[in-house]
């Protein structure tokens, strides 16, 4: 598996620590945790990006509730 090197400064590498241990995790594992939230958080976003631009052109029809 591919690896990652990350250069903490020493606060992060403290806070990241302390988080880590009350996710009961190892730091490892809560890093890539956190990495992979944050990137389907970016897809999301990327999503929501497109269909409200699409929305905003009139490519996408919206309805309301009644409808």
């Amino acid at each position: 598996m591919p690896q990652v090197l990350l250069d903490f400064t020493p606060e992060l590498n403290e806070r990241v620590k302390f988080w880590s241990s009350r996710d009961n995790k190892s730091p490892e594992a809560f890093m890539k945790n956190i990495i992979t939230e944050y990137l389907e958080d970016l897809e999301d976003y990327e999503e929501a990006a497109k269909i409200s631009e699409g929305i905003r052109a009139g490519d996408i029809r919206t309805h309301s509730w009644e409808e």
